[in-house]
């Protein structure tokens, strides 16, 4: 037989006692969603959780922030509880496999990127002997395993050119995304979305250019034609050894532009606030884009003879002359003539490819 209360005061402790337990539960099981995370970490009011914010293990905020932008949004924490989306999240975004493949965040698994083309095709840049053109030294898909904590590639080429030089619109589009690229490897960057019509090609066309020295001076809608300057070329973005998580001891990245470019048929793509993905998307070697036919995936351009992995490139001189004169795509920099001889420029990187640098 249990012993009753002997003070008249003691079932209204017990029952005091029994609300603030509800009530603790409850604020617990709050905290435990989506909607409960953000109100109780949210410190700034953006509604959204920064790293800083996180109250909870590191590496278990690295496995909530899908694009890996540093911040934990709504949708990405209603993804971790199991929570359902709202029909305009859901719609909003892109199929699974593109996720992986083209946001490539510190979870995702290297084989959606290669099953979406992100492996070297062989394909090199040539220009006539009299023409100077900015190369490439890091070239499509190279691996960077050794750079990051993970398996990865080379998303795209990169051209190294001095401190401020002047970045060229491959082709006429509308930005669709600026990013400031804080807690990534690409700094500044700006993407521009190409339609068939401006592309010339039946498809939807994205180019990506990062390391701008500054915020480039454009904004999402803006209208911008082939050869229209974006910004200046700088060496902005976390090394590799930063995202590693080692001493980079002073060092920093060389002046250059990161250029990429991505593509689909379908017309709808999803921009996650840091990495924008089309809908159905693919990663293209940007020296497919200047064979302005299809095909342009990769399996097709590393399965080309040897013969024909060397692409003419269309260019702008410095005086405003388009070659060839009706292109719709040009090299994100300006080139020059030089006056000295006709044949096909050799430079060559440990590549042994023309249009690669020493």
């Amino acid at each position: 037989m249990r012993a009753r209360a002997s003070h008249p005061g003691t079932w209204r402790i017990l029952g005091l006692l029994s609300t603030a337990t509800l009530l603790g539960v409850t604020h617990l099981a709050h905290a435990r969603s989506a909607i409960g995370a953000i109100e109780s970490m949210d410190q700034d009011g953006d509604g959204r959780i920064s790293t800083s914010e996180w109250s909870k293990s590191k590496s278990k905020f690295k496995m909530i922030d899908a694009n890996g932008d540093g911040y934990l949004t709504l949708q990405e924490l209603k993804t971790r509880f199991g929570e359902p989306l709202d029909e305009t999240q859901a719609a909003a975004m892109a199929d699974p496999i593109s996720m992986a493949a083209i946001r490539r965040a510190g979870f995702d698994d290297a084989q959606p990127q290669k099953d979406r083309g992100l492996f070297e095709t062989g394909l090199r840049p040539v220009w006539p002997g009299d023409v100077d053109c900015p190369g490439i030294d890091e070239w499509y898909a190279k691996d960077y395993t050794n750079k990051r904590p993970k398996e990865a590639y080379h998303s795209g080429i990169d051209l190294p050119v001095p401190f401020g030089t002047p970045v060229l619109a491959a082709m006429s589009g509308e930005i669709v995304a600026v990013y400031a690229g804080e807690s990534n490897a690409r700094g500044f960057e700006v993407m521009i979305r190409h339609t068939p019509e401006e592309s010339g090609l039946p498809l939807y066309v994205y180019t990506g250019y990062t390391h701008f020295e500054s915020k480039p001076d454009v904004s999402v809608g803006q209208r911008v034609r082939m050869g229209d300057v974006l910004g200046t070329t700088g060496n902005t973005g976390l090394l590799g050894c930063e995202t590693m998580g080692k001493d980079c001891r002073g060092r920093s990245r060389r002046p250059a532009l990161h250029f990429d470019v991505r593509y689909s048929e379908n017309p709808k793509y999803y921009d996650s606030g840091s990495v924008l993905v089309p809908f159905d998307g693919y990663w293209m070697d940007p020296n497919a884009l200047y064979r302005k036919a299809l095909p342009v995936d990769s399996q097709a351009m590393k399965a080309l003879p040897e013969s024909e992995k060397t692409v003419a490139i269309s260019y702008h001189l410095d005086d405003g002359t388009l070659v060839p004169a009706d292109t719709r795509v040009i090299w994100p920099y300006t080139c020059h003539q030089t006056g000295s001889g006709s044949t096909p420029s050799d430079r060559t990187s440990d590549r042994s490819a023309p249009g690669f640098l020493q």
